[in-house]
């Protein structure tokens, strides 16, 4: 079976790099050999190991493990990964007027149902029982499909599958109306094969489920940890209440403004799945098929960039810098590698040319260059109020379908229970700025930054009780995750003391949602120079300087 699989598995893994991995990391695992001289057992024993050589041993080991990994089909049959969904069908049977009677051959002959038992001739009494049987269960199983979804049409689908996340905050629309489950698309069955694929540095299998309204749905399997998936839940419902209030506001209606949730489906404690079509793509996939088009490692740059910025400050080292010269030494050097990537390795337009390649003709991908940049706007809005900074490549999701920006991971970062502010608002790196161009840039994402700011900020009361409950209930959530369980009463003495932090981290969102917002009859006076979007602007300005963007971790890839 499945299980006695998996562990053959495990035992050829290691018996196969066991022994190469413990000789790498000179790990004593037997106690040494019966002829090994004391001396030599005793320097084996306290070798230690540096920092350098054990980052260059792990980067060894990672490149041979990613080379066996790489070899993984890119699908799997879903006979073999799980037999049981793959028999799965919720397909209704036929039941048209005598699809399931044995009627054919009287109805030729004129005869009707009260005859079929009389005048029918039969070799024995078992077969007319049989053909009553026949009768009666066909019967049966037409009123059954009659009543189930409440005396509707046949098959209504009340005892039928729902596919997942069609409830809010998962879906939203227009009407924001109390959810039909008849309407929802119900699972006939599941696609016949699994497609592996990488995601934020793992292998993922997608699975699709075809629906009752001839829609396939995929969604990702997904290993996480239960305050992550929670955590993801609220963020989801936090959309949702951005979208509502969007749709609420006339400038943002005008701007066909939105947000779309990310849907996150809870499995078992540590299993999930969330929505991922086949239209989405991240900034790191298109980079990836750009290295792979020029024969490149997609991860040397990173790799580079340490090793470059490391030679250079050895060379360039003296012992009499005081600390804030030496951090303005490293700000220096990491400004002088990062600028020699964006010249010679990086081209900062790989995402343009993909879109344009993707895209039929000039005025759909205009028309989906101005949709990206209203819906990167409203997103990035959302990075900065929460200080969610921590956007690589592989959470840059957009969809190549309807241009919305999609937010995967969508964590807030605490700094002992605090949300803090950071020098790079929200990503907005050489591509993606090469992507919008400089009059989209000015003429579409600045205004719709700050009438998104515009209508969160005129429903501030509304909607702060509901950042007291997301936020209230985020921290809690990752106090407890740090720590041992607790009861009712150590977790509502935890509130208490919480309640503080809570009340700030609403006042820095909404202070940082009230500084984007246009200032309202305060025009410039003739010695002034700054606009009613002068904030915003020094945003944008910060999120694009050479500066901030060469301090980032090189896990963010600033460069891209």
């Amino acid at each position: 079976n499945a299980k006695d699989d998996r562990t053959r598995k495990t035992f050829e893994f290691k018996m196969r790099y066991k022994e190469a991995f413990e000789k790498d990391f000179l790990i004593n695992s037997g106690g040494g050999t019966g002829n090994e001289s004391v001396e030599s057992s005793l320097s084996r024993q306290n070798r230690q190991l540096t920092l350098n050589e054990i980052i260059e041993k792990l980067k060894k080991w990672k490149l041979l493990l990613e080379s066996k990994v790489s070899a993984t089909p890119s699908s799997i049959p879903l006979q073999q990964a799980s037999p049981s969904l793959s028999s799965f069908s919720c397909e209704s049977p036929d039941l048209w007027s005598g699809a399931c009677e044995s009627r054919t051959s009287s109805n030729c002959d004129g005869r009707g149902d009260s005859d079929i038992g009389v005048v029918q001739s039969s070799p024995s009494s078992s077969a007319v029982a049989a053909t009553a049987a026949a009768r009666s269960s066909a019967k049966a199983v037409a009123e059954a499909a009659e009543y189930e979804g409440g005396g509707g049409t046949f098959g209504g689908g009340s005892a039928a599958v729902e596919i997942p996340g069609q409830y809010v905050p998962n879906c939203t629309n227009v009407l924001d109306s109390k959810p039909c489950p008849e309407l929802h698309a119900k699972l006939v069955r599941f696609e016949s094969s699994l497609e592996v694929m990488r995601r934020n540095e793992q292998l993922v299998r997608r699975i699709g489920m075809v629906g009752s309204d001839g829609k396939t749905y995929r969604f990702l399997l997904q290993f996480a940890i239960p305050y992550w998936t929670r955590t993801d839940e609220r963020t989801a419902q936090l959309h949702y209440l951005i979208a509502k209030l969007l749709r609420r506001d006339v400038m943002a209606s005008r701007r066909h403004l939105s947000i779309k949730p990310s849907v996150v489906i809870p499995i078992a404690q540590r299993l999930r799945m969330t929505v991922d079509d086949r239209s989405h793509i991240s900034l790191d996939d298109v980079y990836r098929a750009e290295c792979e088009s020029r024969k490149e490692n997609c991860d040397a740059i990173p790799v580079f960039f340490q090793a470059e910025v490391r030679r250079i400050l050895n060379e360039r080292q003296e012992p009499d810098l005081i600390s804030t010269q030496k951090t303005e030494a490293e700000r220096a050097v990491k400004l002088e590698v990062f600028k020699t990537i964006c010249k010679d390795k990086v081209p900062k337009d790989f995402l343009h040319r993909h879109m344009q390649a993707t895209l039929h003709g000039a005025e759909q991908l205009f028309q989906f260059r101005r949709s990206f940049t209203g819906e990167l706007a409203a997103n990035s809005l959302l990075q900065y109020a929460f200080g969610v900074v921590e956007r690589s490549p592989t959470k840059f999701v957009l969809s190549v379908r309807d241009a919305q920006v999609l937010s995967p991971d969508f964590r807030f970062h605490y700094n002992t229970g605090f949300l803090e502010g950071h020098a790079m608002p929200f990503r907005m790196t050489r591509n993606i700025e090469e992507f919008i161009g400089p009059f989209l840039l000015q003429g579409c994402f600045i205004p719709s930054f700050s009438s998104v700011a515009s209508a969160i900020h005129s429903h501030k009361d509304e909607i702060e009780p509901a950042f007291s409950l997301l936020l209230r209930d985020d921290i809690i959530s990752w106090y407890t995750s740090k720590s041992t369980a607790r009861n009712d009463i150590k977790m509502q003495e935890l509130e208490r003391q919480l309640a503080d932090r809570v009340d700030k981290n609403v006042i820095f969102v909404q202070d940082r949602i009230r500084q984007c917002t246009p200032q309202s009859g305060a025009f410039p006076k003739a010695d002034q120079t700054e606009t009613v979007d002068s904030s915003v602007r020094e945003l944008l300005k910060a999120a694009t300087s050479e500066q901030n963007l060469c301090m980032m971790s090189p896990v963010y890839q600033a460069w891209l």
